[in-house]
């Protein structure tokens, strides 16, 4: 699964992508889809398109749990090929959609959120299965796709929209004499716009078809005391087989997973402690991840006037992102969740504390934008290590982390509500930078009374997989 068009990157003041020459950038695939609705609707405002990814993020938290309760009931498979077939159909319905900015932000935002979340947890419990004992760093290498995807399709349908890298050459508004568009010369490249979203649900359905027809439950059992604990098969519901049955010629289906003893329930882990610890840090890690994503290259414009030198910055943002999933996911491996968890969200305050004296020069400002994207991408390996190991990873393992998620939801909500308040009232920057770090804080005191408990995969021992005995 991956992100397509990446909205909150490379924003200029007011949230658009530039170009080196101080306008709009023509060459991101979200300026062009400002650009059309600018000429063809109304005036749309860059930080409008901010409600893209907080419905995108809305949606997928409000889906993952039933993601995970339709694993249960038609099995891993069907229930990843049907995100994906959603995901598909929600980009395409977007070519028609593009004509009103609230169908947009339906079918791209809300819907390709809804799509996400079915099949998001579904997958990345199954990685984990794998590799029990090294769920970080199965999460973390899993959800890197999610930093690295922008960067294989932003170039893709740039090169769609505007292939011969023409330049914005109109300034239709005298107040904002900065802000330049494609004039009537140019509508060739704006009449391309709808047709991406075409492209990039080809592209999804090619490589979703691929990723299908290459998922496969671990080919092993695991066995505990001579009792056989099953999760849900590739294509099906899990079964209900016992070892009295195996002792009489049926044994368990090849390719059917087995989860650990623990398995919690989503009503059992609501209660749990634990889970509103790993809540309450997806929660205030989120203002971290929100403010970063959507501000660091405004905050950088104030003292940098090399426009690609930033987006240079940003590229070594993405692979920070997507870097950081695997190294923390490993970290949480050898030291557990909390020491894990805490060191990150202690630095990431930091970052946050310090980050108003970054302004000195842009060398210094690039290393410091790359350690706060190294610190974004650890909660998306943690938690879903953390989860799993708290709350079982077997048949509910992918709704209970649904569970969890819907932290970002309420999360990007509040940053979306703090954005609008502080930019309203003329908030300097640095006070809003220490909100944002006094949330980390508390999501740190808060991980502090995180109860760690022991791999229970450390108890179970692999057995070669049993063929059933023929009639």
């Amino acid at each position: 699964l991956l992100y397509t068009i990446k909205f909150e990157d490379e924003r200029n003041s007011a949230g658009l992508p530039r170009s080196p020459w101080g306008s709009p950038d023509p060459h991101h695939p979200r300026s062009s889809l400002l650009l059309w609705q600018l000429q063809h609707l109304h005036r749309l405002l860059p930080e409008n398109t901010q409600w893209i990814l907080t419905l995108m993020v809305c949606g997928q938290g409000s889906t993952m749990v039933l993601g995970g309760l339709l694993e249960k009931k038609i099995g891993t498979r069907l229930t990843i090929l049907l995100g994906c077939v959603c995901l598909s159909t929600t980009t395409a319905l977007s070519y028609f959609s593009i004509h009103s900015f609230y169908g947009l932000i339906v079918t791209y935002g809300l819907l390709f959120g809804f799509s996400i979340g079915i099949a998001y947890s579904t997958a990345l419990t199954l990685s984990m299965r794998w590799l029990p004992k090294y769920k970080g760093v199965v999460a973390g290498s899993v959800v890197a796709g999610f930093g690295l995807g922008a960067m294989v399709f932003n170039p893709i349908i740039t090169k769609f929209i505007n292939p011969d890298n023409v330049s914005p050459d109109v300034a239709p508004y005298a107040d904002k004499p900065e802000e330049k568009y494609f004039g009537p010369d140019n509508d060739a490249i704006l009449n391309r716009v709808p047709y991406c979203f075409l492209v990039m649900a080809a592209f999804f359905v090619g490589l979703q078809t691929i990723g299908n027809l290459l998922l496969k439950a671990p080919p092993q059992q695991l066995v505990h005391n001579n009792t056989y604990i099953n999760g849900p098969s590739e294509n099906g519901p899990p079964s209900s087989k016992s070892p009295e049955d195996d002792e009489q010629g049926d044994a368990l289906l090849p390719g059917q997973q087995v989860q650990d003893e623990l398995d919690l329930t989503p009503l059992e882990v609501l209660k749990s402690r634990n889970f509103w610890i790993l809540w309450f840090a997806f929660f205030c890690n989120n203002q971290g991840i929100c403010y970063c994503s959507t501000y660091w290259k405004t905050f950088g414009q104030g003292f940098i006037d090399n426009d690609m030198f930033l987006a240079a910055i940003g590229s070594a943002g993405s692979i920070a992102n997507a870097l950081s999933r695997i190294f923390w996911g490993a970290v949480s491996d050898r030291t557990g969740y909390k020491i894990a968890m805490s060191t990150l969200q202690a630095l990431f305050a930091l970052l946050y504390i310090v980050m108003h004296y970054t302004q000195s020069g842009k060398w210094g400002y690039a290393v410091f934008v790359f350690c706060l994207f190294f610190c974004v991408g650890g909660s998306f390996s943690l938690l879903p290590a953390a989860s799993c190991s708290s709350f079982g990873s077997g048949v509910n393992s992918s709704a209970n982390y649904g569970l969890v998620f819907t932290a970002a939801v309420v999360g990007s909500l509040l940053n979306l509500l703090i954005n609008t308040e502080t930019t309203q009232h003329n908030w300097p920057d640095q006070h809003v930078q220490w909100i944002v770090a006094a949330f980390l804080l508390a999501g740190c005191i808060g991980t502090a009374f995180y109860k760690e408990k022991s791999a229970i995969t450390s108890d179970y021992q692999r057995v070669p997989e049993v063929e059933p005995h023929a009639e």
